[in-house]
């Protein structure tokens, strides 16, 4: 591989005055950055200290019990309250990545003496792990290519929109401690390559350790490290070091998947990972290749051997040998195959859009197939190693929205390796066309002025204007009432503060499957479903109970234990007299959700939701609406459009009749948003 190195020549003064200064440059340079990306993270801090989105709460709620109890109960930990009344084993349902990590921080600042509360320890630790996230970026850029596309890939992971919702105040989840496991990978599995492979190979092969426990997007790492080292084979850049090293941090690796009971040993012979035995494989035949000494036997044999294996994995995987590749993971694989109905309705798990990827990056997003065709004319190890890199962190971004976060530092290496070499074209051009005479004086200034507006031109819109940055500055979703206003709207809080005082602990809370989280770990209550979706039979039934009559969801609820229900609509206020409020697409609460609710339960929306032409104020709007003699009769409809019952059947004619056995028992006082139905059976 070629290596950027400084000059090795003499010490003199200057020139050890001029290093110094470059190298103070990078380091105020990278400092600056890091305290950008940090503050950005910061900025929700004013609307109070939360947990944002919803997963946080669940893996807090992890953290808290291995505080309680120690590292070693998470493994036998089965939990009542979720997903009641079966309950849930923790220990297979979830990763222990993220709530280790935060036992450990926690545990580490008292033994230190610092007394600071978990809730709190965990809200900060995204920012943190933001923090180390951006200096790792800037490793991984320098040591593909140089120190300058190390502070570009810090700069876009500083202020990347995903990288920021992933890493901000209160995102206390999977990305945050994958993200830094991943970049370690990377970045030693560069150097091992290198020099010190044993060493290097072990980091690497812990950081993806890391992430394997924390987030099940290392598959795709472990998967892309396999891939790399297959096409260096198969491209004769094979090399002794390279096996070692992708067996040692394979193997690490491995063994964490094997250790961790969300995984178990059927992942390590599962389509998800046959990859890393595939590229160990290749690079066996290739070591064994060695003993022939005619160079072009030796590289038929390889691409023959080689050629067959994959020829003959590929058809042991489809035929589904190694098992099936289901849900989410074949969507990304194959982004037509969207027939689980938790990936059609989950919107972290929609497709990305052409748009989400131009306005978070703007030109960078330009220059990554320049930087890509540059890669593939020069195809050094570590062009190779970026174009790699770029095209499946793209791909799979592309099938996922939440893998964007993957394409932050391949947009940064690529677009930073377009300029290098677009800077480093033009430099002998202009020698070349100036006379010899006035070379001299004019080079620099012709070259520096090229040079420094064109990394303005690319670098400046994305900082300037960067979607990231006003993304951060919001507060957390519950603060907000889950509607990513940037104001405070205490519904949820005041309902959750109620249930947790006046429902009894024993109940169990009937909800639909967003609000699981929320009602579990903040109201300490049970729930029948939560956002983890990982009873798709369950789901199904609560959407049917929603969807149907009373006597339906009655027989739905009494078989689960249901006591309460929840549900949510931010209804935005068209009349006080009679008092009129209407649904509002643009912010999903449960009217908007039910759409979702009938594709879990194989139902058509056209029976229940219609454009009902309304008049406000002298203008007409088509607006969709419950409408027909299903959508009277769901229970869901029943219940949150309860308030305005009369107002509907007055103005606008739509009669959905007061539901007869739940009794409404709450009701938000801040905007009447979250109302809550005790259940009274017959």
């Amino acid at each position: 591989m070629v290596i950027s190195t400084m000059s090795r020549k003499a010490n003199f003064p200057l020139r050890s005055l001029k290093l110094g200064i470059n190298d103070l440059l990078v380091y105020v340079s990278l400092i600056a950055i890091l305290a950008l990306g940090v503050t950005v993270r910061l900025l929700p801090l004013k609307w109070g200290i939360y947990l944002d989105e919803f997963d946080p709460y669940i893996q807090y709620k992890g953290a808290q019990y291995i505080v309680e109890n120690g590292f070693s109960a998470w493994y036998t930990w089965f939990d009542p309250t979720r997903w009641a009344p079966w309950g849930t084993d923790q220990s297979t349902a979830g990763l222990p990545g993220v709530p280790f990590a935060g036992a450990a921080v926690f545990l580490l600042l008292n033994f230190l003496g610092i007394s600071v509360p978990l809730f709190d320890v965990v809200v900060f630790f995204p920012v943190f792990a933001g923090g180390v996230i951006i200096i790792l970026g800037y490793f991984l850029g320098k040591e593909l290519v140089n120190r300058g596309v190390g502070l570009l890939t810090s700069l876009i992971l500083a202020i990347d929109s995903t990288a920021i919702q992933r890493t901000s105040l209160g995102f206390f989840d999977t990305e945050s401690v994958g993200m830094i496991g991943m970049l370690i990978a990377l970045v030693f599995f560069v150097k091992s390559l290198k020099g010190r492979t044993v060493p290097y190979a072990v980091v690497s092969g812990l950081g993806l350790a890391l992430m394997a426990i924390s987030w099940r997007a290392f598959l795709y790492t472990i998967n892309f490290l396999a891939l790399y080292v297959v096409v260096m084979v198969l491209l004769g850049r094979w090399n002794r070091r390279m096996t070692t090293s992708f067996a040692i941090v394979s193997s690490i690796t491995l063994f964490a998947v094997a250790a961790t009971p969300a995984y178990g040993f059927s992942t390590l012979i599962s389509p998800y990972t046959i990859g890393a035995y595939v590229a160990f494989l290749v690079c066996i035949v290739r070591a064994l290749a060695e003993g022939i000494p005619d160079p072009k036997k030796r590289t038929k044999f390889t691409i023959g051997v080689v050629a067959s294996v994959l020829v003959v994995v590929g058809a042991l995987t489809l035929s589904g040998v190694f098992g099936d590749i289901t849900g989410k993971f074949l969507a990304i694989v194959n982004p037509f195959s969207r027939t689980d109905e938790g990936v059609r309705t989950v919107g972290e798990q929609f497709p990305s859009t052409w748009s989400q990827f131009f306005s978070t990056y703007r030109s960078l997003i330009l220059l990554l197939p320049v930087g890509i065709l540059y890669a593939l004319r020069r195809l050094s190890d570590e062009a190779i190693f970026i174009t790699l890199l770029a095209i499946t962190a793209l791909y799979g971004a592309g099938s996922f929205v939440r893998l964007l976060i993957l394409v932050a530092p391949a947009v940064a290496i690529a677009s930073g390796y377009a300029l290098s070499s677009i800077i480093a074209t033009v430099r002998p051009v202009l020698k070349h066309e100036l006379d010899r005479k006035s070379k001299a004086s004019l080079l620099g200034k012709y070259y520096g002025f090229f040079t420094i507006a064109l990394i303005a031109a690319t670098i400046v819109p994305v900082v300037a204007d960067s979607p990231g940055i006003r993304y951060a500055d919001r507060p957390a979703m519950i603060v907000s009432a889950s509607t990513g206003m940037r104001q405070e709207i205490p519904d949820w809080i005041e309902a959750l503060a109620w249930m947790r005082d006046n429902i009894p602990q024993d109940a169990i809370v009937g909800c639909w499957w967003d609000y699981g989280y929320w009602i579990n770990v903040m109201a300490n209550k049970s729930v029948i479903d939560d956002n983890a979706t990982i009873n798709g039979t369950q789901i199904v039934q609560v959407a049917k109970a929603f969807l149907n009559n009373e006597s339906v969801s009655l027989e739905i609820f009494r078989a689960m234990n249901v006591s309460y229900v929840v549900v949510y609509e931010p209804f935005t206020r068209v009349s006080t007299n009679p008092p009129l409020a209407l649904p509002p697409w643009y912010i999903l609460g449960d009217f908007e959700k039910s759409t979702a609710m009938m594709v879990w339960a194989g139902y058509n929306s056209t029976d229940y939701i219609s454009p009902v032409t309304i008049n406000l104020g002298g203008v007409l709007y088509s607006y969709p609406l419950p409408a027909g003699p299903k959508a009277a009769n769901a229970t869901l409809y029943q219940l949150l459009f309860y308030p305005y019952r009369d107002a509907y059947n007055q103005t606008l004619g739509i009669r959905i009749p007061a539901p007869q056995h739940y009794q409404l028992v709450y009701i938000s006082p801040s905007n009447g948003w979250v109302m809550i139905y005790k259940i009274n059976y017959p």
